[in-house]
């Protein structure tokens, strides 16, 4: 029997490979859609529009009224200000979550993407647990932690909800990632000095699997992600072997790397780096516990660190983007 799913951030670079899951596997999907948005990934599979955007919650309402579940995506990660964080990743996520209540008939799922920013970096140097107390250090990791809270205290009416914190996502259609890979064709590696940053990370494609095997899986915060811990210089080396060069690895001060990010926010952020997306990078591990995972990523199916890697660089030769 087919499936309806409601999706925010669905023309987005996550949403994108969500919606193209779920409609080869034979879900209907909805899309919360705001104007002037890019729907070519919609209008390939066919997707229904529901215009409107977090902001607002009738919109939400209709579009949720009859889904089997909705998958909440839409999120700031930079942004000039603490209001902007605050708007997208906690108003837009109750808004969500009351739109979710007042559907008729009501989703027997809500999946709510949030990520490894919302629980912290590592602690001590070890994988932090999803009952530990989170230690953010962004606005964005604190708003995507208070969204989860509201996801976690307000849904009612019988839909459960899961939540899933992802680590750093790559893989086609990534512009987060993008100018990394530029430099490393220009034969230069800068990374903050000091201890080496150890992170785990996950192939869009692998992430859009575990959201689409949320709606069935048991209700919970599952962090999902390749199950390897990957040292910041393996990643480097795989860049270089699909672009072909040996770059020079530059190592950069604290000091650096803080007034770069503070330079880029007041430009409103590079691609997705400002002042708090400094302090991520300096921070020495992104790891957190991945018991749990095996329900939303089975074993031996998470795509290896050299796989994504190669993909992600022919999709963006391909395109013209390096």
């Amino acid at each position: 029997m087919s499936r309806t799913a409601l999706i925010t951030g669905a023309t987005g670079f996550v949403g994108g490979h969500l919606v193209r899951r779920l409609a080869r596997s034979g879900w209907t999907v909805r899309a919360l859609v705001r104007g002037g948005s890019d729907t070519r990934v919609l209008d390939e599979v066919g997707a229904q529009r529901v215009r409107g955007s977090l902001d607002d919650e009738g919109a939400l309402r209709e579009g949720a009224s009859g889904a089997d579940t909705v998958f909440h995506l839409a999120a700031v990660t930079a942004a000039r200000g603490e209001a902007a964080y605050v708007r997208a990743n906690v108003d837009g996520t109750r808004n969500v979550v009351r739109g979710t209540n007042a559907a008729t008939p009501p989703p027997r799922r809500l999946v709510y993407l949030s990520s490894y920013a919302a629980c912290g970096p590592a602690l001590h140097g070890r994988p932090r647990r999803v009952d530990e107390t989170p230690g953010p250090v962004s606005t964005y990791g604190r708003t995507k932690l208070q969204g989860e809270a509201v996801v976690g205290g307000e849904l009612a009416g019988g839909t459960s909800a899961a939540i899933l914190r992802a680590p750093p996502v790559y893989g086609p259609g990534d512009k987060a990632l993008l100018p990394y890979f530029r430099l490393v064709k220009r034969r230069l590696a800068p990374a903050p000095a000091g201890p080496e940053l150890r992170t785990h990370m996950v192939f869009v494609e692998d992430l859009a699997a575990a959201l689409a095997n949320a709606a069935d899986a048991p209700p919970g915060t599952y962090p999902v992600a390749e199950p390897v811990e990957h040292p910041w210089g393996d990643i480097v080396r795989a860049i270089a072997a699909e672009m072909g060069t040996r770059p020079v690895r530059l190592k950069l001060p604290p000091a650096g790397v803080r007034a770069a990010g503070t330079v880029a926010g007041w430009f409103g952020g590079i691609g997705v780096f400002n002042r708090e997306k400094a302090e991520e990078m300096l921070a020495p591990a992104w790891l957190c516990d991945l018991t749990g995972l095996d329900a939303l990523i089975p074993p031996g199916t998470a795509t290896p660190l050299a796989e994504g890697i190669r993909r992600t660089a022919q999709w963006y030769l391909e395109q013209g983007w390096v």
